[in-house]
């Protein structure tokens, strides 16, 4: 799916990613300390008033871990306590950016219009015990499948530039 896109830097070098022009994006600040950095790009608001989210995210393992294997098992067994009213559709191993990486496929299953579908992926930072969480959050309206594939595609474009 082509689409117009524009390519945003974080501040301090460390990644860029080509998103969805016109999209408003910021650097995100934390309460913990476990998160490195990040950003938030949010779209416009649809007919329906929902928005689509990227969310990018550096940050030290959340389970002491050093490799992304061992991080993955943790986040997984964390999903096995997410509230009551979201479920994993799917998880595992993949290869994303030509680098190792594991993926998350959640969604909400109240059954309202507009609750969020997230596909979330994780990557070694290139430093021992720090990884990049990527994620695309598209609202579930008659335009999921088309924005999750944009959204997608713009996750594809991440470059971490300390390589």
């Amino acid at each position: 799916m082509k689409f117009a896109k524009q390519k945003i830097t974080y501040p301090n070098y460390d990644f860029s990613i080509f998103i969805p022009k016109n999209w408003e994006w910021k650097v995100e600040t934390y309460e913990t300390e476990k998160i490195i950095l990040g950003i938030d790009a949010v779209s416009e608001l649809d007919k329906d008033g929902f928005v689509d989210v990227i969310s990018i995210q550096k940050f030290k393992s959340l389970g002491k871990n050093n490799d992304l294997k061992s991080e993955y098992e943790f986040w997984l067994n964390g999903m096995k306590n997410k509230p009551e009213n979201e479920k994993l559709i799917e998880s595992g191993f993949t290869e994303i950016l030509n680098k190792k990486s594991y993926f998350f496929h959640t969604k909400s299953d109240t059954g309202r219009y507009g609750e969020s579908e997230i596909i979330s992926f994780i990557l070694d930072s290139g430093i021992e015990g720090v990884f990049y969480n990527l994620t695309a959050s598209a609202s579930q309206t008659s335009d999921l499948e088309k924005n999750m594939s944009i959204l997608v595609q713009s996750l594809m474009t991440f470059e971490n530039l300390n390589n």
